[in-house]
């Protein structure tokens, strides 16, 4: 399998992994792999470009260079990576943090538009 059908896997596996973890209530994991979802369709995006990393903040920084300064991607949607980078990672690190139905739910669907405008660019 080549790396451009690896992302694409991950991200589509993930997206529905997230949905199915919301639908048992276990939120955090949710949150986690709706994030991973769309990381994973923006390495997908970047290496079909021919650009390759592999750090969040590496993929934060092509993507705003090359997508929305382009003018390609909205920054609204790249923004949806950010906040679902942040509330990923105040899951996985903050002890007190209280996630819910309604949060991992938002982040899904933030997924779910992000992972569209991407594959509406590449086709």
């Amino acid at each position: 399998m080549n790396e451009l059908a690896k992302f694409l896997l991950l991200s589509n596996d993930d997206l529905e992994t997230a949905q199915l973890l919301c639908n048992c209530g276990r939120y955090r994991s949710a949150i986690s792999r709706a994030y991973y979802a769309m990381f994973y369709m923006t390495q997908y995006l970047l290496l079909s470009q021919g650009l390759d990393t592999s750090t969040y903040k590496g993929v934060l920084k092509m993507l705003s260079l090359h997508f929305v300064k382009t003018g390609k991607i909205p920054p609204s949607v790249a923004d949806l990576l950010r906040e679902a980078y942040d509330a990923r990672q105040a899951c996985d690190y903050e002890s007190d943090m209280t996630e819910d139905e309604e949060m991992a739910k938002n982040v899904i669907a933030n997924a779910q538009t992000f992972i569209s405008e991407v594959r509406m660019l590449l086709s």
